[in-house]
Order: C-alpha cells, then sequence, then structure tokens
C-alpha cells in the first residue's frame, strides 16, 4: 500500500497519535462500502498505556444516523470546530471500533496511518458524554474512555 500524506516518521506518530484525542486518517472498508480514506478519533484517556484503542470515526450521513440512534450518543461536528473536517459530520458513539494497539502500531509502520490534529478538548469531551450512554459498550472498555472516576460518578454505566 502505498503511504498516506507526506512522510513522518513512524516513531512521531505514535507520540501523536497515542494522545488522548488522537487523530488519523487510513483507507478502510466498512461493510460492502468502497475502500475511502476515512477520518478516526481516539478516545482512551490514556492511549499509551492501554493495550485496546477505543476509535470512533465521522460519517456525514447525519439523517441515516439520527434515524437509527438515539441522539444521546450522537455527536455532530461541524467544520469551524475541527479543522480537518470539510463538511458537516456526525459520529455515531454506538458505533466505535476497538482496536489493539499494536494491530495500529503496525499500520503506522507500514505507512498506513496519516497524522491529523488532536480533538479540541471541547469536542472530546462531548465525545466521551456520548460514549458514558452507549448500551453496547462494555464496562471495561468505556473506562478507557471515561476513566475510573466518571465511571463510579456515572449513572448510565453498570459493571
Amino acid at each position: 500500500m502505498d503511504r498516506l500524506g507526506n512522510y513522518i516518521p513512524p516513531h512521531v506518530i505514535k507520540e501523536r497519535i497515542f494522545v488522548s484525542g488522537g487523530a488519523f486518517l487510513k483507507v478502510h472498508q466498512f461493510g460492502k462500502e468502497q475502500p475511502k480514506k476515512r477520518m478516526f478519533f481516539i478516545l482512551n484517556k490514556n492511549p499509551k498505556k492501554d493495550d485496546r484503542v477505543i476509535i470512533v470515526n465521522p460519517t456525514t450521513q447525519i439523517e441515516k444516523r439520527k434515524k437509527y440512534r438515539s441522539s444521546e450518543v450522537l455527536v455532530e461536528i461541524k467544520p469551524d470546530e475541527y479543522q480537518p473536517m470539510k463538511e458537516d459530520s456526525i459520529v455515531d458513539c454506538e458505533s466505535y471500533n476497538i482496536w489493539n494497539k499494536q494491530e495500529l502500531e503496525n499500520k503506522i509502520g507500514a505507512g498506513e496511518i496519516e497524522l491529523l490534529q488532536q480533538l479540541p478538548e471541547s469536542l472530546l469531551k462531548r465525545l466521551r458524554i456520548a460514549v458514558s450512554k452507549s448500551k453496547t459498550l462494555a464496562p471495561v472498555d468505556k473506562r478507557l474512555v471515561l476513566g475510573e472516576e466518571e465511571m463510579l460518578s456515572s449513572p448510565n454505566t453498570e459493571d
């Protein structure tokens, strides 16, 4: 596979992606859709120490997501909120991915990842609130996103 974007050494990409709110582009295929360059956000509180990373991705199919999901797990994002975003988008926090950190590190080493700027704290906070409302993300994985303190104070999470 060709390298995405300008060449940035893999160790620099790892340092900048494995942070709370790390963001990147990757060619990815969902289901029967055509593979295309997609944006992904890391939601873990401390992805440098975690073995798994909880990742969400925005889509421009806003109305479709609103039709099938509760508004409490959806986060709309405007391009002026996050500069790399080119169109109004939505993140469905019930449609998350759990990736093994080593798998993501291998993709970085293979040049399959293009670094994006880190998510602003205000956007990351909105995404975490939506994740806390997820009915399908296991508590052990919610802890990676919310941290122990927020898990204990959140009425919507159960062990």
